[in-house]
């Protein structure tokens, strides 16, 4: 008997400060033209005191709470770029700090921004071999924008994190065994170091576009000749580094299928299949692994048109380095009502502004706090921040770090 998994609950966790992009670029001597090419409003940042650590923590808990608890869970995947060891996983921070059961396993998951995907595929088919017993995983995405000051892509990044359950009869997303997958090495970007971040634009763009030609050719496959984009799918969920780079993408998929497609055809089908996911994305940045789960969020708490129980969302994963997957998913009937209870267009929007003078004191301290042996935040930068935002409102955030240990307490 085949088991019926996927998500059952998902939040995303932007911290607590925002940065117009606007201003970044501003700053940087930017042409406004190419931030309103890019369609981002703002990224989001973290203070010294936040690290994909807490980010992750911050996003899952209240999952575990209301998963009746953290002995609901017995597999813990996080998925991020951003570690703050190369030997000791930060899932082991994570488990910790949620309080999950001894009989857990943790695993951190690295591969650029699939490391998600990767991730959810592992754990949806830990629930549907059987050997979950009832029990839930918790996936989770968290990571963070190194220094790029003075890079191209600097305005579009960002920092957060994203969590899912899964279990059985999910009331989210149901995920379909169909799926398209492809690998080709390319150096297109790479972090070599702690506090360095570098990217092949190019290079990364075009594979994220050949790949999505390669996966969407083997996900059809076996659909029958009379299968269409849209009449396959109600939605369609990319990958959202850019806006432009998912827009150039859409229309590869429906010139796949229909060359003489004019430009009027191809934007009315990304405004119905792909717009309303950019909802949550247009705030964050490119939040790496959790990206294509912002523009699912994004979908599932969309205004108008809303989505029926039993729609396919199309979900297309990509990673540096590289691998591509392209697979489904059908709407949970409490899916509209779980994601809402998020409040996560509210919390975005809580999220106070910051100066382009504060954006930068955060970045240095925050490769401080992740590379120093010995490191204790200053709580009060951004001035008055943690009195607004945190205190008593059991928040995880970084005490200290001693001899590389990092502690943390809530707030």
């Amino acid at each position: 008997m085949t088991i019926d998994a996927g998500i059952d609950d998902l939040n995303l966790y932007g911290a607590t400060l925002a940065v117009d992009a606007t201003e970044i670029a501003a700053a940087r001597g930017t042409p406004e033209r190419d931030i309103r090419r890019l369609k981002l409003l703002r990224r989001s940042l973290a203070p010294a005191f936040e690290d994909p650590v807490t980010l992750a923590v911050n996003a899952a808990r209240p999952l575990v709470a209301d998963a009746a608890g953290p002995g609901a869970f017995e597999l813990l995947l996080v998925a991020t770029e951003s570690g703050v060891d190369y030997g000791k996983p930060l899932s082991s921070y994570v488990h910790k700090y949620l309080g999950l059961p001894q009989r857990c396993r943790n695993v951190e998951v690295k591969h650029a921004c699939y490391a998600g995907t990767a991730a959810l595929q592992m754990a949806t088919a830990w629930v549907r071999s059987g050997a979950a017993r009832g029990k839930k995983a918790l996936v989770v995405m968290t990571d963070m924008a190194r220094r790029l000051f003075g890079d191209p892509a600097e305005p579009a990044e960002g920092a957060a994190a994203v969590a899912l359950t899964v279990a059985a009869s999910p009331r989210v997303l149901a995920l379909e065994p169909r799926s398209g997958y492809a690998s080709r090495e390319v150096y297109d970007v790479t972090r070599p170091t702690p506090t360095l971040e570098r990217a092949n634009a190019g290079l990364s763009l075009g594979a994220y576009l050949d790949l999505l030609e390669a996966v969407w050719a083997q996900y059809r496959e076996g659909l029958g000749d009379g299968a269409t984009l849209e009449g396959h799918f109600q939605r369609l969920a990319y990958h959202t580094p850019i806006v432009p780079l998912v827009e150039k993408a859409h229309r590869i998929l429906v010139e796949s299928e229909r060359e003489d497609a004019t430009a009027e055809e191809i934007a009315a089908s990304f405004e119905r299949l792909v717009a309303p996911s950019l909802r949550h994305c247009r705030e964050v940045g490119n939040i790496y692994s959790g990206s294509l789960y912002a523009a699912l969020a994004g979908h599932l708490s969309a205004p108008a048109p809303a989505l029926a129980p039993g729609a396919r969302i199309g979900l297309y994963s990509y990673g540096s380095g590289s691998c591509a997957e392209l697979f489904g998913g059908l709407v949970g009937e409490a899916a509209r009502e779980v994601v809402a209870a998020r409040r996560i267009g509210e919390r975005l929007a809580e999220r106070r502004p910051a100066s382009f003078a504060e954006y930068e004191a955060c970045v240095v301290e925050n490769e401080r706090a992740q590379t120093l042996a010995d490191y204790e935040p200053d709580r009060d930068a951004p001035r008055g921040l943690y009195e607004a935002a945190y205190r008593g409102r059991d928040l995880l955030v970084l005490e200290s770090v001693r001899d590389h240990y990092r502690s943390y307490v809530w707030s």
